[in-house]
């Protein structure tokens, strides 16, 4: 139990450790990117602030070089170059600044990332502590699990001893179950052999004693013995003939009283036959 706890602790600290140092990893990555967005800001207004001093300038230096346009052609010449110069410059300061705004907006794109980043981390931190809260919450539970399978190894441990100390009395009964199986054994051989039962299409060759035509009746000197029993139904058959067809309607340990079904072959011969077959339908 007490390697459990630690293990659930072990694992509680583990993810806390990883959930602090990626929330401490994107902390470090935003404080990174504001110094640089902050840097780049400084950065534009200054180029801002020599672009308007630059414009005024020129400003400036175009009015004296108007006033002095009348004194000197050169100079005016001059002046035209510089303020070409200048505006190369201007332009280029333009483009500074126009690839500066798609840094800041490049860096303002990965602040917002890093932010979703951090939200997701809290999220897992809160999912970890609800793992955390359910796991020890079933601890007890486990515990008693534990218990109860401890009692239950104790109770099957008695069991086994019981068992085992009874497994020395069992030989004399395992003797006459033995010699009870031997004997089961035996008896359904026989009964298998003798098989005082009939199958359907089997046949039985007896010779009948009386027949009572206008009762429907034939006497047969079989019974219980030879498998015969009550509503069984037999074709009656003599020299590869069908004679008709009887159903056995009291039957005794060796003998039966059969009634002659009607309107089935001709019950006639039977008069005129010693010798009669039997098969079961």
């Amino acid at each position: 139990m007490v390697k459990i706890s630690y293990l659930i602790n072990s694992i509680s600290l583990i993810l806390f450790l990883i959930s602090g140092w990626t929330i401490y990893s994107i902390q470090v990555d935003n404080e990174n990117s504001e110094i640089q967005l902050s840097n780049l800001n400084s950065k534009i207004a200054e180029i801002t602030t020599a672009l308007e001093e630059a414009k005024k300038g020129q400003t400036d230096r175009l009015a004296r070089e108007k006033r002095k346009n009348l004194e000197s052609n050169d100079r005016n010449e001059a002046l035209a170059d510089e303020v070409s110069d200048l505006s190369r410059k201007r332009d280029e300061l333009k483009q500074e600044i126009a690839n500066n705004t798609t840094g800041n907006e490049e860096l303002s794109s990965a602040i917002q990332k890093h932010k979703v980043s951090l939200a997701r981390a809290t999220v897992q931190i809160d999912t970890a502590k609800d793992s955390v809260r359910r796991i020890s919450l079933s601890i007890p539970n486990d515990q008693a699990e534990i218990a109860d399978l401890k009692n239950q190894i104790l109770t099957e441990n008695q069991r086994m001893e019981e068992v085992d100390s009874e497994i020395m009395s069992y030989e004399t009964e395992t003797n006459i179950l033995k010699n009870h199986y031997e004997l089961t054994v035996s008896a359904l051989q026989k009964d298998f052999y003798e098989r005082p039962w009939l199958d359907p299409g089997e046949r039985v060759s007896v010779e009948y004693s009386t027949v009572d035509l206008s009762s429907g009746l034939l006497l047969l000197p079989v019974g219980k013995n030879n498998g015969f029993e009550q509503k069984m139904r037999f074709a009656v058959r003599a020299n590869g003939e069908s004679i008709c067809q009887v159903v056995i309607k009291e039957v005794a340990a060796d003998h039966c009283v059969a009634s002659i079904l009607p309107l089935i072959g001709n019950p006639n011969k039977l008069k005129e036959l010693t010798k009669l077959d039997l098969i079961y339908l």
